[in-house]
């Protein structure tokens, strides 16, 4: 399995994961042509994804996902709860592409094992995201609020463990989260 995060940060989320033929982009939360860019990078092209996995609806982790699915004829997945939190903002998607899993229920894309799970955000209905490839696991979270027991185990025993996040004390203190 191969990782690579293109972006992470307030300014935009996304990253590539690879196993075998397989290519998946993990939120895309810059522009079309700045993933582009990035992917290019790191050796690879939007035409040679699979799909789109999306965490949550939040701007900076969904800004080129229209785009990109559209232009690329991409697969975008993501919960019922992303979808319909989301949906005005990333445009039309064809009908075929517009993929909705449960969270909890892990499901297969090409050579990948997903398994997407519960986090703590305050998004609709946001996931983290377990991979599996030959024996490797890679977890995968965004903006959670705490770690719980649940995310413990799911993080437990991985190869690599993703975790993108913000503390800052003077939110915290003066802003909306709790």
């Amino acid at each position: 399995m191969k990782f690579s995060p293109l972006y992470s940060g307030s300014s935009g989320n996304c990253s590539l994961v690879c196993a075998g033929k397989t290519k998946l982009l993990v939120d895309a939360g810059m522009t079309g042509k700045a993933i582009e860019t990035a992917l290019s990078q790191v050796g690879a092209a939007p035409a040679e994804l699979d799909a789109i996995l999306v965490t949550h609806e939040h701007i900076d982790h969904i800004k080129g996902v229209g785009v990109l699915a559209r232009r690329f004829n991409l697969p975008v997945y993501a919960n019922e709860g992303t979808w319909k939190a989301m949906a005005e903002q990333v445009g039309s998607i064809g009908f075929s592409n517009v993929r909705a899993f449960v969270t909890g229920q892990d499901f297969y894309i090409g050579d990948l094992n997903v398994t997407p799970f519960p986090t703590s955000h305050d998004a609709a209905e946001p996931v983290g995201y377990t991979f599996f490839n030959k024996g490797a696991k890679l977890t995968y979270m965004t903006d959670t609020g705490y770690v719980s027991e649940a995310l413990r185990e799911q993080a437990a025993k991985a190869d690599l463990l993703f975790i993108e996040s913000n503390h800052d004390i003077g939110m915290l203190k003066h802003g909306a989260y709790p």
